[in-house]
């Protein structure tokens, strides 16, 4: 099902899904987006060296969405004017991802509504979400491998056969990354393999946070943690 291609292969989705409403694949955006990258610093918050606050808007943007450090380089996601893009049946903000390097700022070769850009351990590579998956960049943004495709190749019958990622976090050794998955009615977690593409985790639905775990053999969901196979 995942894999690094070019060709859009079918996504599954869950057979009986929650059917909650479209608000909750926004409510789900919009706290994922709050979590997975830095925002802004409170006037009472200290600043560390690694993550000086909040970089300048990027050049045509109306404002910064998030954003994340890394050791000078920042990752940002800002909203661009115009309307939201229609996909299917949901509205996607219109954002893009830059990579500001001192004074040189890269936008992402990305689709609009590209967002939560996260750095790889080593600042080597980010991964970001888009309307049509997971993508993972070097940190010049010279190579670039879509990851996880969720394109389907005929119209969905309903909002619900649409898969959403957010929130993606790389585990601590860099072999994989985690993400939020929306279809509309529920959410849950995958986790795939950085070389391959290949998905070897799906968390059971109604889950919609996590964190790895150091040693990246395992997930932690709130109290609960589950190793990975």
């Amino acid at each position: 099902m995942f894999g690094v291609h070019t060709h859009a292969p079918r996504d599954g989705h869950w057979s009986r899904p929650v059917r909650r409403g479209v608000w909750l694949t926004c409510a789900l955006l919009v706290a994922v987006a709050s979590g997975a990258a830095q925002q802004p610093p409170s006037p009472d918050e200290p600043e560390s060296a690694d993550a000086p606050g909040p970089p300048p808007v990027p050049p045509g943007a109306l404002r910064l969405v998030n954003f994340t450090w890394h050791k000078g380089r920042v990752a940002i996601c800002a909203e661009e004017p115009g309307p939201a893009i229609e996909r299917g049946t949901r509205l996607v903000p219109r954002t893009r991802v830059w990579v500001r390097d001192g004074t040189k700022t890269l936008r992402v070769a990305t689709a609009s509504g590209t967002c939560d850009p996260s750095w790889s351990p080593d600042g080597q590579r980010v991964a970001v979400v888009a309307p049509d998956g997971l993508w993972v960049l070097s940190s010049d943004l010279r190579t670039t491998t879509h990851l996880v495709d969720t394109r389907h190749p005929q119209t969905p019958a309903n909002e619900f056969d649409h898969r959403t990622l957010a929130g993606p976090q790389w585990a601590p050794d860099a072999a994989a990354i985690a993400f939020v998955v929306s279809n509309g009615g529920t959410a849950w977690i995958e986790a795939v393999k950085v070389h391959t593409g290949e998905r070897f985790f799906t968390s059971e639905p109604e889950t919609y946070e996590f964190a790895w775990e150091s040693d990246s053999r395992a997930l932690r969901f709130g109290s609960r943690v589950v190793r990975l196979p």
